[in-house]
């Protein structure tokens, strides 16, 4: 999915420059980011990560049914895996059965191809936290001025609040005044809970 070009001087220590063309990514290993983000992540966005085999049944039923008996929004059932199936192949706008189908399939595929933790290091590189910033990495550099490894618990249930709704939830969306600061604290309070 690629990231941000980096420009550094001969030293390799000083960054000259970043291009980021429109999203700024910066990918990193899975032991750079805090164990508090992973968990206050799979909290927010899939508690039964660690139990299934890369989709959730009820919450495909349940989706089904809500959209089926003329719920007013389309609904997701979608796990951490079926997401980065989603944002990986950019089909986040395209809410057809047949994409559901072919997502289920390649998220079946990612589940027998790569452990939990790598999936969720995947996704943790990938999520959008709004404004231009995708993946922790670049959230955590721009929000709280540190590394992904170097978040505290209270950093990391607010960042994993944002992935659900960057527009509406990122500090830099044009709602978070108008009542998005206060749900993303109750996103993040409920994460902590």
């Amino acid at each position: 999915i690629g990231g941000s070009i980096r420009y550094y001087d001969k030293t390799g220590q000083t960054l000259l420059w970043e291009d980021y063309d429109a999203v700024k990514r910066i990918p990193v290993e899975g032991d750079q980011i805090a164990s508090y983000m992973k968990a206050a992540t799979v909290a927010l966005e899939d508690r039964d990560f660690y139990k299934h085999g890369g989709f959730d049944v009820r919450g495909i039923l349940r989706a089904g049914f809500v959209n089926i008996t003329g719920g007013t929004t389309k609904q997701g059932g979608s796990t951490i895996t079926e997401q980065l199936v989603k944002l990986t192949q950019d089909w986040t706008k395209n809410r057809t059965y047949s994409r559901k189908i072919k997502e289920l399939i390649l998220a079946v595929e990612l589940e027998r191809s790569y452990s939990k933790d790598e999936i969720l290091t995947g996704y943790l590189n990938t999520a959008p936290y709004g404004n231009i910033e995708y993946g922790v990495e670049a959230a955590s550099r721009d929000y709280f001025h540190k590394s992904a490894k170097d978040l505290t618990l209270d950093e990391s249930a607010f960042l994993a609040a944002i992935p659900q709704s960057p527009s509406y939830y990122s500090p830099y969306g044009p709602y978070f005044n108008d009542g998005g600061k206060q749900d993303v604290v109750t996103r993040a309070h409920y994460a902590l809970e």
